[in-house]
């Protein structure tokens, strides 16, 4: 239990060290994927983001701690959750009511489509061997800045 509560500190300290061309389409993202559900829950592609994110986390922090507490290439393999609910948005795109839930799902679905072309590329980088963080600026002895300090 220590061990998930040192790992769940560490990911809060993450935004900082984030790549400045990759935090704002973090923060779209979180917005658009973790806000909006609620927003839009009445319908079930949202209540089915929501679980999707649930079990994004869980698989993300198993990721994150597997990796020695780093920030990997490897961390948006959770992602692979949001693909029900992208198929889900999609689906009520095509319908014929011009509502803002419509323009949501179509967002969201946008959304969700490009993460997942990204995490496949950066998958294949990981399976490739590149196993180091993907934040930058981490100073020496951060929690996140694994292990070896790199």
């Amino acid at each position: 239990m220590t061990q998930l509560l040192d790992a769940l500190v560490a990911l809060s300290q993450m935004m900082p060290y984030v790549p400045p061309h990759v935090a704002p389409w973090l923060t779209f993202m979180q917005v658009t994927l973790i806000v909006l559900p609620f927003v839009f829950f009445k319908y079930r592609a949202a209540r089915m983001m929501i679980l999707a994110q649930i079990v994004n986390f869980a698989i993300g922090i198993t990721v994150f701690m597997a990796e020695g507490n780093q920030v990997t290439k490897l961390f948006g393999l959770g992602h692979v959750a949001w693909i029900y609910p992208m198929w889900l948005f999609a689906r009520d795109v095509r319908t014929d009511l011009w509502t803002p839930y419509r323009v949501y799902a179509g967002i969201a679905a946008l959304t969700i489509a490009i993460s997942l072309v990204l995490d496949v590329r950066d998958t294949a980088l990981w399976v490739a061997g590149d196993r180091g963080t993907t934040l930058v600026g981490l100073p020496e002895g951060h929690p996140l800045a694994g292990p070896s300090g790199d």
